[in-house]
């Protein structure tokens, strides 16, 4: 598994790339608690729904969220997300109320306010004091807002994409010698994991469920010397717009061994997801690029596999055998 870095960011849906900071007006170790899972710790598979935020074009999976007991709200699975994140509209539905402020950082900025949600309830399994984000109109076009894969982190998940399954697997005992520490990872963490770039430029690269595009930073864009790339075109974002370019030539991405090759990649300025991170960010895998693969994803120990569908299944088959394990990944 490849391991990740752990970041306190919300990766905004419906752009090619928004890194947002949360900056909290006034914070304190209460409203930084993480949320209490309340239903029994067992094994689960949630089934997710296709978010098409236009006719023909796939762009996410969907969860059914109920949240203080209130109607289903249509939210997109992010795994660039720290919290929920809400529409106003859909948080006076559901009872809550705004408090402190808070700006949304990322190609633009956004303010926001917290809340505390006092419930949960995702099919079978809830939660109890989630802090939610709150923002004035539209969260996400098409939905109800984000929800955070990393809100399941006390589970080892099987995110099935080709499938619509996200897999919650109990981890052992604490106590079991075999189980490693879980220090240095923290819920919400961004997937970050080191790449290759065309065997050009080596970084690291976002792993973004919620990205309707991948793309590549501007600097990675001008050492492809094959490349055409296109005039600048607006590129709208949950935090406001800004501009990009198609890149024409074939961009590489090598992870672990594995070669992954994304379609329509945009070229973006990512110098300020650098600086925010103490790394350099060299693209972001979008959802298109994601899904055709199955992710196991470990955030005790900061693990992430990438794996087809028929890898796992043929791992499966022989196991017992002595079937090579797919390479781990290190999250940093």
């Amino acid at each position: 598994m490849v391991g990740w870095r752990a970041a306190a960011t919300f990766l905004v849906t419906g752009l090619v790339l928004g890194g947002v900071r949360a900056s909290e007006a006034a914070s304190s170790p209460d409203r930084n608690a993480p949320p209490h899972l309340v239903s029994p710790y067992q094994p689960c598979e949630l089934k997710l729904r296709p978010f098409y935020p236009m006719p023909s074009c796939s762009a996410g999976v969907l969860l059914h969220v109920r949240i203080n007991g209130g109607q289903p709200l249509r939210l997109i699975l992010d795994s660039g997300a720290e919290f929920i994140v809400i529409g106003a509209k859909a948080a006076r539905s559901v009872g809550l109320s705004a408090g402190s402020e808070m700006e949304l950082v990322g190609l633009g900025s956004r303010p926001a306010r917290v809340a505390r949600a006092e419930t949960v309830e995702i099919g079978p399994v809830i939660f109890r004091d989630c802090r939610t984000v709150l923002v004035e109109g539209i969260a996400v076009e098409g939905a109800d807002g984000v929800v955070p894969l990393g809100l399941f982190s006390d589970f080892l998940l099987r995110l099935n994409l080709p499938k619509k399954t996200l897999g919650l697997i109990p981890y052992q005992r604490e106590q079991d010698p075999a189980v490693p520490s879980t220090r240095g990872v923290t819920k919400g963490a961004l997937l970050m994991v080191a790449t290759v770039v065309n065997g050009k430029k080596s970084g690291y690269v976002v792993l973004d469920t919620a990205a309707f595009r991948s793309a590549i930073s501007r600097e990675v864009a001008g050492m492809l010397g094959d490349s055409h790339i296109a005039p600048e075109i607006r590129i709208g974002a949950g935090t406001g717009a800004t501009t990009g370019q198609l890149v024409s030539s074939a961009v590489r991405f090598m992870i672990a061994g594995r070669e992954l090759i994304p379609k329509d990649v945009v070229a973006l300025d990512l110098s300020n997801l650098s600086r925010h991170y103490g790394e350099e960010v060299v693209g972001i895998l979008g959802f298109p690029a994601l899904n055709p693969h199955v992710l196991t994803i470990d955030y005790r120990n900061g693990l992430v596999k990438i794996e087809p569908p028929q890898t796992i299944f043929d791992r499966e088959r022989h196991r017992g055998q002595n079937a090579k394990p797919a390479p781990s990944l290190a999250l940093r």
